[in-house]
């Protein structure tokens, strides 16, 4: 946990040293010594007492070291180890006439509500697969007090939103029968933005065509988080004056990796929110589909040799409450199933979920398979 008076702590330090190649020669309960092998090898002195009166001293020559050795300014590093457990997702407004790093008031305004609505609207996504909500779930609208904004930066204007990211092998063992809440709590920020990553991607690529995308491609794109809402956070950004286009840049955090198939960085400009738009008319006025999105830990497995499916319990939460959902699944699905199970791995499930108060849960499954937004 960070300092009070820093903003980072020994374990940000510590994964940011192993991450970039350091690794421990000795140390004790006050500090540690890390060294980087190589032609020259460097050793720094790491302090491991954040309420220490000197923590932060140490901590900035720390910070000082590392930039010298990198060849980085302080601030970079700084910002690298505060932000080692983080995913920070870059929102740039560009346009020609963008060149002193200001923006106009009424697009700097609509820029920074985009940045809330695109989380809620994929927070809504990651829990709800719809091409218009009207209502977001209770989770999704809490969504935008989980996430904080960083400096905003030059390079036309750019608003960086941080959310928390953890690599599973921190959370997840092998042989676990159940899920533990807090580590779902953790989690559900990087499947936001794995869902929001997917859903841009998708997007774009239907923008990016010479053609109109189809009625069935724009029902298919809602299984991969796209919405109306999503739509609209795009269109209100570009289509403010003083802005000609948007760059959503997604900055993975390094102890955990990128989620497969997500795209790096993503672009809309005004012929693409063209596009854009007539896909967003579509979702709310003719497309009408809704499926409940699980994530969790496969706990139970049954199935008789003769049998064409095979009985699968997933242990997950549902509005907050860990609980079973039970579920059949074909031939190989249930493989799958097996193959999560044994190695621990958690799994994310899409269908129609029934959930009565006090009764069994189950779930009609459209798709299983192992969680891709914590890059297995």
């Amino acid at each position: 946990m960070a300092s009070d008076e820093f903003p980072f702590g020994p374990d940000e330090i510590r994964s940011y040293l192993k991450v970039t190649g350091w690794s421990t020669v000795s140390g004790s309960d006050v500090a540690e010594l890390w060294r980087l092998p190589g032609p020259t090898e460097r050793v720094v002195l790491v302090p491991m007492k954040p309420g220490a009166p000197d923590f932060t001293k140490r901590a900035r020559i720390l910070v000082e070291d590392l930039a010298q050795i990198g060849t980085a300014d302080a601030r970079t590093v700084q910002d690298a180890i505060a932000s080692v457990f983080h995913d920070v997702t870059d929102l740039r407004a560009t346009h020609p006439t963008l060149r002193d790093g200001s923006i106009p008031l009424d697009a700097g305004f609509e820029l920074f509500q985009s940045a809330k609505r695109l989380r809620v609207a994929s927070a809504a996504a990651t829990v709800r697969r719809q091409g218009h909500f009207r209502n977001f779930p209770v989770r999704a609208r809490e969504q935008a007090r989980d996430v904080r904004l960083g400096q905003t930066r030059k390079g036309s204007y750019i608003v960086p939103i941080i959310s928390q990211a953890r690599s599973p092998m921190d959370v997840y063992e092998r042989g676990q029968d159940q899920i533990d809440v807090e580590v779902e709590e953790t989690l559900f920020d990087r499947r936001v933005t794995a869902t929001m990553s997917r859903a841009l991607g998708v997007l774009e690529e239907m923008a990016g065509t010479d053609r109109e995308p189809t009625p069935s491609e724009i029902t298919d794109s809602i299984g991969e988080g796209v919405s109306y809402e999503l739509c609209q956070a795009l269109s209100k950004v570009v289509n403010s004056e003083g802005v000609d286009s948007l760059d959503v840049t997604f900055n993975w955090s390094r102890v955990a990796a990128a989620p497969p198939g997500t795209p790096h960085e993503v672009q809309f400009n005004r012929d693409a929110i063209a596009i854009v738009e007539r896909v967003s008319d579509q979702l709310k006025t003719s497309v009408y589909s809704r499926e409940n999105v699980i994530y969790g830990l496969v706990t139970d497995l049954s199935r008789h040799p003769e049998d064409e499916t095979g009985r699968v319990g997933v242990h997950a939460l549902i509005k907050r409450r860990s609980r079973t959902v039970w579920m059949d699944l074909p031939d190989a699905s249930y493989h799958e199933a097996v193959h999560c199970h044994d190695a621990g791995i958690p799994v994310r499930v899409r269908g129609t979920l029934t959930s009565p108060p006090g009764g069994l849960a189950s779930m009609s499954v459209t798709d299983f398979g192992s969680d891709p937004s914590l890059g297995q």
